[in-house]
């Protein structure tokens, strides 16, 4: 009975082994809400966090950094590494599998 509730806490514990080695990797997209039918869908990714966010619910700075989107960018440890924006189609001319190349070399 013992080994039962210890092999539960080691399974579902906040501090499992397959949370203590995941990278601290994010990746961000931006994009507005009239331009969303070129959302790129990254919920695939692996070994990183994803996060979407749309340009109009933004600050002031952040806003006025951007010029094209959707773009998106991959931080590691809360520091940016990698970066795609659209150009004037608004268009992403990336796929998912060269994000993921990035991710797996980080």
């Amino acid at each position: 009975m013992r080994f039962l509730i210890v092999l539960a806490f080691l399974l579902f514990s906040p501090t499992s082994l397959g949370e203590v080695n995941t990278p601290n990797i994010t990746v961000l997209q931006i994009n507005t809400a009239w331009n969303k039918h070129h959302d790129i869908d990254l919920n695939g990714l692996i070994g990183c966090n994803v996060k979407y966010g749309l340009l109009e619910r933004q600050n002031k700075d952040l806003k006025s950094q951007i010029q094209y989107v959707p773009v998106i960018v991959i931080y590691k440890n809360n520091k940016p590494v990698k970066q795609w924006s659209a150009d004037l189609s608004f268009k992403l001319d990336v796929d998912v599998n060269e994000i993921q190349q990035v991710i797996d070399r980080l």
